[in-house]
């Protein structure tokens, strides 16, 4: 009779560690909220020259504390680009709320005139399945510019 209440209880807790284990993953399987508005972007300087600085300025609203990163580049009208440097973080940098912040980027001596784009990826994790399996994506930020000077 022991034996069986013993065989029981340890059923009870296998049965509870995978009952538990299976929620917290179907929990964080369904947690798709992204933790990062972009209310407001603007671009500083329109039109810039070759060799000169990108101005922009995005009102960005965090909403959650997690883990983001940032993949930039910069195309000319003559597909040429420019990788900038990636923007990573493990917490919103200045915390959760409304925050204004501005890129200063310098544009290549070797972009032709005419339309050109910064585009950025953003990638976001706020649990252990959003960082190995499955990450939050929202949409790329594709911010138009014009480079100045003679088109071909």
């Amino acid at each position: 009779m022991s034996l069986r209440i013993f065989g029981y209880g340890c059923l009870g807790v296998i049965c509870s560690a995978i009952l538990g284990t299976s929620g917290m993953a179907c929990y964080w399987l369904a947690d798709r909220h992204i933790p990062v508005e972009v209310i407001r972007t603007e671009v500083v300087t329109p039109v810039v020259k070759p060799g000169g600085k990108l101005i922009i300025r995005q009102t960005i609203r965090y909403t959650r504390e997690c883990r983001g990163h940032v993949d930039r580049v910069l195309y000319d009208s003559r597909t040429h680009r420019k990788f900038l440097v990636d923007v990573d973080y493990e917490r919103p940098p200045r915390g959760l709320g409304e925050f204004v912040v501005t890129f200063v980027e310098d544009v290549p001596s070797y972009f032709e005139a005419g339309e050109a784009s910064y585009r950025a990826i953003p990638v976001y994790s706020c649990n252990i399945v959003h960082q190995y399996l499955w990450p939050l994506t929202r949409d790329e930020t594709i911010i138009r510019f014009k480079v100045e000077g003679t088109p071909f």
